[in-house]
């Protein structure tokens, strides 16, 4: 049976045959559930059925019901897992502004929130991240205010101590950031709280919680009700209802039934009065008739207002009481509960603690503490305290030190072995104390182990699960489900319940992945806690051009965003060369031209080092005419393409014109860093070793400037005759507030702390399968097959689209270091010969049988089945490896490839090669071949960077940021644009409600201070509860 949505609500006084059958389905499902309304001689009629939410700070997605005696709702959960493995325990991370009382002044530092705590770190490096400043657990947490439009990009928490409440003031730097810090912060409360919810069951009739949400309100109940219009979207109705004896009772409700724990039917239940429902068109359906009061005497059963949450538990949850281990008063000097309070130890974790010393030559003392979970080491020092706090699941091993010393009669060490850190040394004054917590250190790590390995093996493939779960429902969807989390379990092999049969989890699945939600709700509106955490909420259909130009390592990444864009039902488009035309064409995604010839341009990149001083100097002056083409076709083909969102590597150099002139969100995407920071010096200005501070922003400061005194004579009269815009500079651009995605991985480029929040570091975009039809031949898998039957380490060289002036003499090094490391080597010499002038004359190099040569090979399938991986430090090829967990060895050529190659050394996981002479190729091969360290820090990095979704978290990134990125500043036009620009305000004042996807808005938080006055009815900001559908 096909259900109506809730634009198109059934209704049953149609003589529809499709609506008496919903009636003559819904309503005994309704009337077995919560019992009979209607009086003798009365017949109960469903007036409609819609899809809603009732939200508080989550959001439950559902199926409202509306009767001539009642409104119920639906909804069936999905299980949580509250406890994800090690890589995925980190929920939200970024850089905040901490307000600290007292005359303590702000502070920007990493905060990372868990699924169980909240903790602050110096920065967002390793070394920095297992050094919390601050940790609170969730349990403390009292209250999270309300968003406040006075001051919306704070986020105010207040949470408990044992000398009593405090309040936390943290800000972000925008109020979409502090929106969805908020959001997920309330949600990992929610789901703490429903993980420690305890189900009630009455033995004694052996009948417990149905399964799934179901909440029944009779409509003789309903003293009064308010509806608004919340963000142009939904509506959501206030009700205040009546008591038993028929006085008014808005605010709390004392005769609530709770199912889940019917041994306290009369527990109170404030709030009640926030539910909603669609109301305007039905409003007469609440007559005086169906007002009628019944007294205490004739109450019954079925007059009762149902709140089932089922395993949530929501409305009768208690505030979790604080785990601070001691009772309200003085501090305590007990270093347990010292170091309970530092770390956030749970109460409950069995917790052992000693006197020790770190370090080799600089010693701390203070004390080790081991638990179910952490190792943890704190000291006070004169200045500052060392606080060091490791996962069990990183530690391989705690053992004694190989080498000896003359105090080890007198000392006792022991070494942590800990993966993707440095060994640390901790020293004990006894034999017993050191064996002991080498025996517990161990013991943790092991079962720690165990733990992830059982969970890895006990999850199904979701999509299965998912898809069979719909298969088997009524309410079946044709399109395929999002992945995890599975499905609710029903209690008993019984006949489905009323919930699953009148709110099943395909509709749910269904209808949210067709439900469009206004950009500028997305960071205000509740998670949805019963639809998969990694689904998408869908926005208004839009046309993403991406423009790039560049090798092929700067197209690959698009093709995988345009694939991700295009399956949530948006339109793709990429402009770039005219020879990768095919190749985008064969994924699905139109492919518009520019940029020329990309072998020239590669070979001037490698002669002059693009975009480098030095390439402006000398070579810019011989491809002025291939600036003034590509940014004149860059133009034509982005507006012909019809472009709502353009999305732009700044190499292209036109984006951010083309976007004023079509007044379309822009948003600039890239492989390496553009951004000015300290932290690390520009990729294109990379010294040989990193240095820190000033230097590293001024070399932001230099590019920029450079990069526009050269192309500014061409792009600001491009700007006057084809865009009819007037000229500009520099500071009217205002290039550093313009939305950025980084598609590398966190854990390769660490967040610098003076990165805003529209900076964003997505992870990777990775391309599985890039080429299409490629399949190995049985000779490269026979190679690959013999090097492993012989024990031989297998190792991958090549190049990329790196243009080489004597191919022939590369070869023959490589072929030289490859016999000389006694390795197994697979050569792809890709684009090396392209454009080059060696001499024909010279012998072709002879190929051994320890190498074989392949023109082209998909480094997704290569890099798991080899050993380590020697290349240009492409940024998609450094990439690629690291995601394999090789070691990832570094030859750089130009540009950005210095970058990686230092990035990869300072990892730990691979190695700059310094030249391509046999000697130093050989030795970077052995090392990374047998050095222990390397292999076990790349296998570290691997772990993390395959643990990320990085087109995911872009296109959550792009949602979320979508009207910002329209949002330009004030600019002088001319004549045309100003009159434009007036003309849409003006109707933007006629149509206030109307949606803008590009352009200024007059207020950029106009609508931020109108969804906090829909979500806080009352002076003191309370949140609301209740239904909510579209309002149209």
């Amino acid at each position: 049976m096909n259900f109506a949505t809730s634009d198109a609500a059934s209704d049953t006084s149609a003589s529809s045959g499709d609506s008496d059958e919903l009636n003559d389905r819904v309503i005994p499902l309704l009337v077995g559930e919560f019992g009979v309304l209607a009086e003798d001689g009365e017949e109960e009629r469903l007036l409609f059925e819609s899809d809603g939410a009732y939200f508080q700070d989550v959001a439950i997605l559902g199926v409202i019901h509306l009767t001539t005696h009642r409104i119920t709702f639906h909804a069936s959960l999905l299980s949580t897992r509250p406890d994800l493995l090690s890589h995925s325990q980190v929920i939200k991370s970024g850089p905040v502004l901490v307000h600290r009382s007292g005359l303590h002044r702000k502070r920007r530092l990493w905060m990372e929130l868990y699924h169980d705590m909240l903790c602050t770190f110096p920065d967002s490096t390793d070394e920095g991240r297992v050094r919390p400043l601050f940790a609170m657990l969730l349990s403390n947490v009292k209250e999270v205010k309300p968003l406040d439009p006075a001051s919306p990009k704070s986020v105010k928490v207040v949470f408990r101590t044992k000398w009593g409440t405090k309040n936390g003031h943290v800000e972000y730097d925008t109020h979409e950031s502090a929106a969805s810090w908020r959001r997920e912060l309330t949600t990992a409360l929610h789901n703490l709280r429903q993980s420690r919810n305890t189900l009630f069951k009455d033995e004694d009739s052996g009948e417990g919680s149905q399964s799934g949400v179901r909440i029944s309100i009779p409509l003789h109940r309903v003293e009064s009700f308010e509806s608004r219009t919340w963000g142009n979207f939904a509506n959501v109705v206030t009700f205040s209802l009546t008591a038993p004896g028929g006085t008014s009772e808005s605010s709390s409700i004392a005769d609530v039934q709770y199912t889940s724990q019917p041994s306290e039917p009369n527990e109170t239940i404030r709030d009640l009065k926030d539910r909603g429902y669609r109301a305007e068109s039905h409003r007469n359906s609440i007559t005086a008739k169906e007002r009628r009061v019944k007294t205490p005497a004739t109450l019954d059963s079925s007059d009762q207002v149902v709140v089932d949450f089922g395993e949530l538990a929501i409305m009768n949850m208690e505030e979790a009481k604080p785990e601070t281990g001691a009772q309200q008063g003085s501090e305590s000097r007990d270093p347990a509960e010292v170091a309970r309070r530092k770390f956030a130890l749970p109460e409950g974790d069995d917790l052992w603690h000693a006197r020790a010393a770190v370090g080799r030559f600089t010693i701390s003392v203070g004390y080790i503490v081991v638990t179910p979970r952490f190792v943890c080491f704190w000291s006070k020092g004169f200045i500052s305290d060392t606080q060091l706090r490791f996962h069990v699941h990183d530690i391989n091993s705690a053992h004694q030190p190989e080498e000896k010393r003359k105090c080890d009669g007198v000392f006792h060490r022991m070494v942590l072995e800990i993966k993707g850190h440095k060994d640390i040394m901790f020293t004990f004054r006894s034999e017993e104390l050191r064996d002991d917590a080498m025996k517990r250190i161990n013991a943790a790590a092991k079962e720690a182990k165990a733990k992830m390995a059982s969970k890895r093996a006990s999850l199904s493939p979701v999509p299965d699960s998912v898809a069979t779960l719909v298969a088997s429902s009524a309410m079946a969807a044709t399109a395929p489900l999002a992945s995890s989390p599975q499905p609710a379990t029903p209690t008993s092999s019984t006949a489905p319940s009323a919930t699953e049969q009148l709110a099943s989890v395909s509709r749910i699945l269904e209808r949210s992945a067709t439900r469009i939600i206004p950009t500028e709700l997305l960071a205000h509106l509740p998670r949805p806690i019963n639809i998969p955490a990694d689904k998408q909420l869908h926005v208004q259909k839009q046309h993403f051009v991406c423009l790039t130009i560049g090798s092929r390592g700067d197209i690959q990444p698009y093709i995988a965003l345009c694939l991700g864009l295009k399956k949530e039902g948006h339109e793709v488009t990429i402009v770039t060369h005219e020879e990768y035309k095919a190749w985008v064409e064969g994924f699905g995604i139109q492919h518009r031209t520019a940029g020329g010839d990309p072998g020239a341009l590669m070979k001037l990149s490698v002669e002059h080092k693009m975009f480098s001083p030095q390439f402006f100097k000398e070579s810019l002056g011989n491809f002025r005419k291939w600036l003034d083409e590509l940014l004149v076709d860059s133009y034509d083909q982005v507006k012909a393409a019809g472009a709502t969102v353009l999305i732009e590597s700044p190499s292209a150099m036109a984006g951010v014109h083309i976007a004023e002139a079509l007044n379309i969100p822009y948003f600039r995407a890239f492989t390496m860093p553009w951004s000015r920071t300290a932290e690390y010096p520009h990729a294109f200005i990379s010294p040989p070793d990193f240095v820190a501070g000033s230097f590293n922003f001024s070399t932001y400061v230099l590019f920029d400037n450079v990069f526009w005194r050269a192309t500014a004579p061409q792009i600001n009269p491009w700007r006057k005759k084809h865009l009819g815009l007037p000229s500009t500079d520099l500071e009217h651009l205002a290039q550093t507030k313009i939305p950025f995605l980084y598609n590398f991985s966190q854990n390769v480029v660490p967040k610098p702390l003076d990165w805003s929040d529209t900076t964003i570091i997505t992870g990777y975009w990775f391309l599985d399968n890039p080429d299409l039809g490629w399949k190995p031949s049985q000779s490269l898998q026979d190679f690959i097959a013999k090097a492993r039957a012989d024990g031989k380490p297998l190792v991958y060289i090549g190049f990329g689209s790196i243009v080489v002036e004597n191919p022939k003499a590369m070869t023959r090094s490589i072929v030289k270091a490859v016999l000389k490391s006694d390795v197994r080597a697979i050569l792809n010499k890709g684009w090396s010969a392209r454009m080059a002038s060696s001499n024909d004359n010279e012998p072709e190099v002879e190929i051994p049988p320890e190498v074989y040569e392949v023109d082209k090979i998909p480094h997704d399938w290569l890099f798991p089945q080899i050993d380590a991986a020697l290349h240009h430090g492409g940024a998609g090829t450094t990439g690629a490896s690291l995601r394999a967990g090789i070691p990832t060895l570094i030859k750089p050529w130009f540009g950005d490839q210095f970058f990686w190659a230092a990035r990869v050394q300072k990892l730990g996981a691979g190695l700059r090669v310094p030249s391509l002479s046999s000697s130093d190729l050989a030795h970077a091969l052995t090392k990374a071949t047998s050095d222990r360290v390397i292999r076990e820090k790349a296998q570290a990095v691997g772990e993390k960077v395959r643990s990320e979704n990085g087109v995911a978290t872009a296109i959550q990134s792009l949602y979320m940021y979508l009207h910002r990125a329209g949002i330009r500043p004030e600019h002088k036009r001319s004549k045309s644009s100003a009159t434009s620009a007036v003309t849409s305000q003006q109707q933007q004042q006629q149509h206030p409600q109307e949606k803008q996807v590009g352009g200024r808005q007059p207020n950029e938080y106009s609508f931020l201070e109108v969804a906090c006055d829909a979500i806080t009815p009352s002076a003191k900001h309370r949140p609301v509860h209740g239904f909510s559908f579209d309002s149209k």
